[in-house]
C-alpha cells in the first residue's frame, strides 16, 4: 500500500506503471480500451441524483416516523448542527476512498500492496486506486461498496432509529457515488473484460481479446 500527494513524479509513475501493465496484457493477448467518463456529465447526474434519492428518502421518513423537524435535518439546531453535519461529510469523503481500497484489496492477488491511497492537491480531492486488473464481480464489488455503505445501508437505517441526521448524510452519501454508478452502469458492456482503474484519468481502461472471444 502506498499513500502520497500527488506530483509530477508520481503522475509520470502511474504512467509508466500503466504502459508496463498495457505490454504485459498485449503479450498475453489482450489490448487496452480506456472507457472515460465525463466529469460535467457525473456532476449533473449528482444533482438529479440528489433530487431523486431526496424524493424518495424524505417522504418514506415521513410515512414511518410520522414527522420531519426542519430545525432538525441537520441533526442539529442552527449553526452547530451546519458545522457538524458538513464536518462529518467532508470525514466521509476520505472515508469513501478507503472503503473502495478496503473491499478491493480482498480480491487482489497482493491485497493491499495493490492499493494506492492518495490527495491531489490540484482538485482538492483524496482517492484510491487498484493496481491489479480485475475481473467484473471483482471491480464491481469495490466500485459500489462506498454507496452502499454510506448511501443506501445508512438511509435505510436512518429511517428505521428514527434519525433525521443520518437520513441527511446519507442522501450525500448516495450523491457522493454518482461517478462510481456512472462507472458501475457502463461496466455492463464489458462483463468479459478485465478491468484496471485508470491511475489519470477518470474512468477504467478494459482489456479485450484481441481476436475478439
Amino acid at each position: 500500500m502506498r499513500i502520497e500527494v500527488e506530483n509530477d513524479r508520481i503522475r509520470e509513475r502511474k504512467k509508466q506503471e500503466y504502459q508496463d501493465l498495457v505490454d504485459e496484457m498485449d503479450q498475453k493477448g489482450f489490448e487496452a480500451n480506456l472507457e472515460k467518463i465525463s466529469i460535467k456529465t457525473a456532476n449533473l447526474f449528482g444533482i438529479v441524483l440528489f433530487i431523486l434519492v431526496s424524493l424518495i428518502a424524505y417522504p418514506i421518513y415521513y410515512l414511518v416516523n410520522g414527522r420531519i423537524d426542519p430545525a432538525l435535518i441537520f441533526g442539529f439546531e442552527g449553526t452547530k448542527g451546519m458545522l457538524i453535519f458538513f464536518g462529518a461529510y467532508l470525514v466521509s469523503i476520505f472515508v469513501h476512498e478507503f472503503i473502495h481500497g478496503f473491499l478491493w484489496q480482498f480480491t487482489c492477488e497482493k491485497k493491499w500492496g495493490s492499493i494506492d491511497f492518495g490527495f491531489n492537491p490540484k482538485t482538492c480531492t483524496p482517492y484510491c486506486h487498484c493496481c491489479e486488473a480485475l475481473s467484473f464481480g471483482r471491480y464491481f464489488f469495490g466500485s459500489i461498496g462506498p454507496t452502499l455503505f454510506l448511501g443506501i445501508i445508512p438511509i435505510i437505517l436512518g429511517i428505521i432509529f428514527k434519525s433525521l441526521f443520518l437520513v441527511s448524510f446519507s442522501v450525500l452519501g448516495v450523491v457522493g457515488g454518482a461517478g462510481d454508478l456512472m462507472v458501475i452502469f457502463s461496466l455492463r458492456k464489458h462483463r468479459e473484460s478485465r478491468l484496471f482503474d485508470h491511475p489519470y484519468e477518470v474512468g477504467y481502461a478494459y482489456f479485450t481479446a484481441k481476436n475478439g472471444d
